[in-house]
């Protein structure tokens, strides 16, 4: 060789062929043949440029698949001849034919055929489960999904769901079908919150605006019904944590982890206001309402809230049309100087996260969760500016919803389970089935339907109450 340091070899998969050869895949996309009666191997061709992750065998074909998201349908019956004449070590590849190939959207991690390979169903990284029928060459997506942490939830009308994860990808599915329906994809980038815009009174079967923060500090506003990015924004230098449309639709509000609160317009793509209050420390949630005829002690047309994870809420009076914005409240909830196990609290260690919530049945109540002196849920009412009841939890939470009529409220813990809660007397009941902690809960906006996230997985859940 020229100098370079050649590739460790490594086998990587395996089939058996009935003629008593045994197949043998290997990391650097060789496939070797081996003769089980004499122990020997007789034959080697390079199949793929990748690592060879599945080999199929049926009736003198062979599937190869690997990390190059190839799949190879190969003719090998001439291979038993090959190794009936006994002539050493083959590196030709004669008696093979390459058949036919397909290519797909990431590396083959399992794969299952009929007994005749001409069907089968292909799993790949990119969490999709692929239909592939070899003799009429047709691929057929069956199943998507996301192949890494979901760090967004919302839902459209339609009864459609959107979801968006650090695999970049922002995806609209269908709760009928339970499928994906369209995928908005950023490469290179993690999408870390989704939000939804105003939907229209008039036209309620539209799909309003969606809005998505990104890794690289920026904002992208995608249109659903016209299937297109509309807008690109980039009014943070750090990773957007979280992101909201104003009440009235006329704003985009992103958090960042720096503590800066950036208001964009989603029309012109400019960022008009900077807020700093928070400045440090990451922003961990927005919400927003409409307090129009309502009596909370101010008199603007919508109230929002900032969160950050040292447990302070900011409460904000907005009229966004005549640029107005002030703040109206400041919460701070006291916590131990120590971490929940009694540890002391070190740069960057992760405490449960600040949660506030307003609630849809109590316009001047905000419900608080975070961690603090005891695991609690409070409610602070803005009329009397303090906490006027408090519920027990029996874990740190990691989310919170409310359901809208504030009959419920859903709680994810690191326990695995999501947590329902009675809003009003405390009572509940756990809901296990995830298989790491439960980082997202979500009521739809009718309140039939909630869904939790535990890292890549999703699960609806029928709210019959």
């Amino acid at each position: 060789n020229d100098g370079q340091q050649e590739t460790p070899v490594a086998f990587t998969a395996l089939a058996y062929a009935s003629d008593g050869i045994v197949y043998v895949g290997s990391n650097v996309g060789k496939v070797t043949a081996w003769d089980t009666h004499e122990n020997s191997c007789f034959m080697q061709w390079n199949a793929d440029s990748g690592e060879i992750t599945k080999l199929v065998s049926r009736h003198g074909q062979l599937m190869t698949a690997g990390v190059s998201h190839r799949l190879k349908l190969w003719a090998v019956s001439g291979v038993n001849s090959l190794k009936l004449t006994g002539g050493g070590l083959s590196h030709s590849g004669s008696g093979l034919v390459m058949e036919d190939e397909m290519v797909l959207d990431g590396a083959v991690t399992c794969a299952e055929f009929d007994d005749t390979l001409d069907m089968g169903i292909v799993g790949t990284d990119a969490g999709t489960l692929w239909y592939i029928n070899w003799s009429e060459r047709t691929s057929i997506r069956l199943v998507s999904g996301h192949q890494n942490r979901i760090n967004g939830v919302a839902f459209l009308p339609n009864n459609l769901m959107l979801t968006g994860g650090d695999d970049g990808s922002v995806r609209v599915w269908s709760l009928g079908t339970r499928e994906q329906a369209i995928q908005f994809q950023v490469k290179d980038q993690a999408c870390t919150c989704l939000t939804v815009g105003l939907a229209d009174p008039v036209q309620t079967s539209k799909v309003p605006l969606v809005a998505g923060g990104y890794s690289d500090g920026t904002v992208r506003v995608f249109d659903v019904s016209k299937v297109e990015m509309l807008l690109k924004m980039h009014p943070h230098a750090v990773t957007v944590t979280t992101i909201a449309f104003s009440a009235d639709g006329v704003m985009i509000m992103s958090g960042g982890s720096d503590g800066l609160i950036a208001v964009s317009s989603p029309t012109t793509g400019m960022t008009v206001r900077i807020i700093s209050d928070h400045r440090g420390v990451a922003i961990s949630n927005f919400d927003v309402t409409l307090t129009r005829d309502m009596d909370v002690g101010v008199s603007a047309p919508t109230l929002w809230l900032a969160s950050s994870i040292d447990r302070r809420v900011s409460i904000w009076s907005a009229d966004w049309a005549k640029d107005f914005c002030e703040l109206v409240d400041w919460l701070t909830f006291p916590a131990p100087a120590v971490m929940p196990d009694g540890t002391k609290i070190i740069k960057n260690d992760s405490l449960p996260p600040t949660l506030a919530k307003f609630s849809p049945d109590e316009p001047d109540i905000v419900v608080y969760t975070g961690y603090g002196m005891e695991k609690l849920i409070q409610f602070y009412s803005l009329r009397q500016r303090k906490v006027i009841r408090t519920l027990n939890l029996t874990h740190w939470g990691l989310c919170m919803d409310v359901s809208p009529d504030s009959a419920l409220i859903a709680v994810g813990i690191s326990e695995r389970l999501l947590k329902l809660m009675d809003y009003h007397a405390g009572t509940f009941q756990d809901f296990a089935g995830h298989s790491d902690g439960v980082s997202m809960a979500r009521f739809s906006p009718d309140g039939s339907t909630l869904v939790s996230v535990s890292h890549s997985e999703l699960f609806l859940w029928g709210v019959l109450l």
